[in-house]
């Protein structure tokens, strides 16, 4: 199977009647004008497809997330982005977006956005929901704050720069569980930032003020059910305990059924142990 151009198979001697005979009945399949495919399209052949097609285009957005590895699953579109000049209609798997291409980058061969510009791009088209969690797990891997805040300065104006800015001032990467990142999510939007996965002696903590002298730990039934996890997680505790630390301890199910609750309760307690040893 493979993407070719109409004149790709006419330089491998593959005459124009031919062509166009194997597309009518079926052998060969057009993608977009010029652009046929053999055998049934998969995602990556369409990705093909549209550079090919556009040979200006780079790979953006959400396609751009899916071959920089940010997301797992297909996009329902190949999404595009071409030089303002271009005009030209796209098919209804293939989206297109105009502005000027300041830098590309190359994944398998394929002409994409920069890691830092498709976060960007995905900062305009995807909800906050969903939208926070994809920040997080990338600024967690190969992305930097500062490569995005650069990317940042460098896109003024552009569309998904203002909501990229706001992610990077609550962003909250290195978390080791979904529990985790909302609760340190909320905290950091009401102005309370905690270290995250942060070492204290030979120990490390999910969440850390060394103000206040307070760890938060969230318990995933996954992690700390097992007889000997459980055991450890207490001589942890009691070790903490006896340097000074408050360990408050809340289940991953608690999180994630009732977590204003359990943030008030850290806010509360972050507060007042912060008064107190000041």
């Amino acid at each position: 199977m493979g993407v070719f151009t109409r004149q790709q198979l006419l330089d491998s001697g593959v005459s124009a009647g031919a062509i166009d005979y194997r597309a009518r009945v079926g052998t060969l399949t057009r993608l977009l004008p010029g652009v046929y495919c053999t055998g049934e399209p998969s995602f990556r052949d369409r990705c093909v497809a549209a550079t090919l097609w556009q040979p200006d285009a780079v790979l953006s957005h959400l396609t751009a997330a899916w071959w920089w590895n940010l997301i797992d699953d297909e996009p329902e579109q190949v999404h595009i982005t071409v030089p303002r000049s271009t005009r030209a209609r796209c098919p209804s798997w293939l989206r297109a977006y105009r502005r000027t291409i300041r830098e590309t980058s190359f994944v398998d061969t394929l002409p994409v956005v920069t890691i830092e510009q498709c976060i960007v791009d995905v900062s305009a088209s995807l909800g906050g929901a969903a939208l926070e969690p994809f920040v997080d797990a990338a600024l967690s891997g190969s992305v930097s704050k500062r490569g995005l805040a650069a990317q940042c300065a460098k896109s003024a104006g552009m569309a998904g720069v203002t909501e990229a800015k706001k992610q990077l001032r609550q962003c909250c990467p290195r978390t080791l569980s979904e529990p985790e990142r909302l609760v340190a999510r909320a905290l950091t939007a009401a102005g309370y930032f905690l270290e995250i996965n942060a070492a204290v002696g030979q120990y490390f903590a999910d969440l850390l003020d060394r103000r206040a002298r307070v760890i938060i730990e969230i318990d995933g039934r996954e992690f700390h059910s097992a007889p000997g996890v459980f055991t450890n997680d207490r001589v942890r505790q009691n070790a903490l305990q006896l340097e000074g630390w408050l360990v408050l301890r809340y289940s991953a199910a608690l999180v994630m059924t009732d977590l204003d609750a359990v943030v008030r309760q850290i806010i509360e307690t972050v507060r007042r142990r912060r008064k107190a040893l000041s």
